[in-house]
């Protein structure tokens, strides 16, 4: 048996100044101490081929839900805190408990037991015996068609409320070049669903660029990603190239927006690509040039702290954020030249988990901020 090992990165000691969060300014001192800790799998090899994205972690933090895509498909269990795979639940794609499907792209834990499995399409609840309860359709299911607009899709970008009883996406058309077109919120409680167009969205494309084969046929794209997260009563939503963060208020179909400034990362990308390519060269190139624009990460809440945490990164800069539960920017850290932002993050116990391979074997490089006020 391996044993997990703990190897004392850095300590940063950047002082946080005061920062513009709208038209309000707020100032909160912290440093950070970074370490890298090992998962122990024993004899076992953890998915990571698709970087953890497939994960979800248990509501009170001690576990990680790993779903490996390989045939036969199962439920890899990480325990946080003792830092190893605990086991490996075997699942089925057919049959009465089936997932209908290997690809899933996110498992959600919720406090009440059960386990749900997204892959975009569908929403499928487990109790906490891994029995299936039910079986919700995005793109079938009468009550979310009946709100869509005809020709109209649920898009890949959604999150599920904390106990799975509710899910957001942005929807829009049918092709890669279309925009989004605004925000649905899903009941599935109640069986109803609503959309809140927002014309916001449509400015998005222009940080895209798409492939066309023979000029006319779309076959790739590369775009700056979306931020999604759902509130009690509110949708909250961002993408990457701008520095800046809007809420949709469900009850009254209101729109609001804050913008905030940084010390260390553009406010917006700032270069200008064309909209489409039918070179496959230039399309690299133009790939390879978007990888070094701003990318701002989504918000992750603290719930020991009591406030959410932002982690942005442009070409090797990457700046860890504070902000208020009301989104007033706090401060900010410039971290390590060589941290990169990661396909996986997540808070637990006051500290913020970020996936790190090496060698096809899991670490977690741990931020643990230390506040002076």
């Amino acid at each position: 048996m391996k044993y997990a090992f703990y190897i004392l990165l850095a300590m940063l000691l950047w002082e946080c100044g005061e920062q513009k969060a709208g038209n309000e300014s707020a100032k909160l001192d912290f440093i950070v101490n970074l370490d890298t800790v090992k998962v122990d799998a024993g004899d076992e090899l953890i998915y990571v081929a698709w970087n953890l994205s497939s994960s979800g972690e248990s509501p009170d933090g001690k576990y990680l839900y790993n779903f490996n895509r390989t045939k036969p498909v199962r439920l890899e269990v990480i325990n946080l805190e003792n830092l190893t795979l605990e086991k490996v639940i075997p699942m089925e794609v057919e049959g009465a408990n089936g997932l209908g499907t290997q690809y899933i792209s996110k498992v959600h834990r919720t406090a009440g037991g059960s386990f749900i499995f997204t892959d975009g399409y569908q929403v499928l609840v487990f109790d906490d015996q891994l029995t299936k309860i039910r079986t919700y359709r995005l793109d079938k299911d009468e009550f979310i068609l009946q709100a869509l607009p005809e020709g109209k899709r649920i898009w890949l970008d959604q999150d599920l409320s904390d106990d799975g009883k509710k899910l957001v996406a942005f929807y829009g058309g049918q092709e890669m070049m279309d925009p989004k077109e605004g925000v649905i919120w899903v009941d599935f409680e109640r069986e109803k669903a609503q959309i809140f167009p927002l014309a916001v969205l449509s400015d998005w494309t222009k940080f895209q660029t798409t492939f066309l084969y023979n000029g006319e046929f779309p076959v790739n794209a590369i775009f700056s990603p979306a931020n999604l997260l759902i509130g009690k009563d509110s949708v909250i939503f961002s993408v990457g190239a701008e520095n800046k963060v809007y809420f949709l208020d469900v009850n009254t179909d209101s729109i609001s927006s804050k913008s905030f400034e940084s010390k260390f990362t553009s406010p917006v990308s700032r270069n200008v690509f064309p909209k489409t390519v039918d070179s496959e060269e230039e399309f690299k190139k133009i790939s390879d040039e978007k990888l070094k624009e701003v990318r701002y990460g989504n918000f992750l809440f603290d719930e020991k702290n009591k406030i959410y945490w932002r982690i942005t990164q442009e070409a090797e800069k990457a700046v860890l954020t504070a902000f208020s539960r009301d989104f007033d920017q706090l401060g900010e850290l410039l971290l390590l030249e060589n941290f990169k932002l990661p396909s996986k993050v997540f808070i637990r116990d006051g500290m913020i988990y970020t996936y790190l391979n090496q060698e096809d074997e899991v670490y977690f490089v741990r931020l643990k901020p230390e506040f002076k006020n």
